[in-house]
């Protein structure tokens, strides 16, 4: 299973979240994504609690099927991998579905919480292994999120890790098209930062402008 890397950019600024998970756990959790198990069975231990404590609570489920989706990479058992993968992936989706106003209208990191489940949902659904079954959806999720106003109206540099996870999964789902389409798109927000510079070379490496 691919690493599900978010980058230590996600990490460096906090901004408001529900108050179901702190700050700390959510920097487990990207430092997890990043390949760092050393805290994921304390972290889903936490988030198995508060989700106990908090069940119509999306956010926090989404968070716990990604911690358990994380801990199916982690497995060594061949069964325990597909277990916990299968569960988390199905806990992530069905937090996607449990998604209201409140998520609309919450910040986390300069985008509506909705947009960056959405998102952090794709990249994941577009790394897990092809027998997963999520790759169609992961590809869906990203043309939903790029094509979404509130996204295009966001502030651009908490906009660029998405466009970069999307046009990796696309071109990796050969679609240079596509690919191509979402990396005009961030050219026009003008961003210059590690995900718009790492895109380009991604770009190049595919032949593409």
């Amino acid at each position: 299973m691919k690493k599900l890397t978010l980058a230590s950019l996600l990490l460096v600024c906090s901004y408001s979240a529900s108050a179901s998970i702190n700050e700390q756990q959510l920097a487990t959790y990207y430092q997890a994504t990043q390949g760092d198990y050393s805290q994921l069975d304390t972290l889903y231990k936490e988030l198995q609690q508060a989700h106990q404590q908090q069940p119509s609570d999306p956010w926090t489920l989404f968070y716990l099927g990604g911690t358990e989706t994380l801990k199916g990479d982690d497995a060594w058992m061949p069964w325990s991998k597909m277990s916990y993968t299968e569960d988390g992936l199905a806990r992530m989706n069905k937090a996607l579905n449990m998604i209201s106003e409140q998520q609309w209208q919450q910040q986390y990191r300069h985008l509506p919480q909705a947009i960056f489940m959405q998102a952090t949902a794709a990249v994941t659904y577009t790394r897990v292994p092809d027998f997963f079954n999520y790759q169609d959806q992961g590809m869906q999720l990203f043309k939903q999120v790029l094509n979404d106003q509130r996204f295009l109206q966001s502030p651009a540099p908490a906009t660029s890790w998405v466009y970069r996870f999307a046009i990796e999964a696309a071109l990796n789902n050969q679609q240079p098209a596509l690919a191509e389409q979402w990396f005009k798109q961030l050219q026009q927000t003008g961003v210059k930062d590690d995900y718009s510079q790492l895109t380009a070379q991604l770009m190049a490496e595919h032949g593409k402008s």
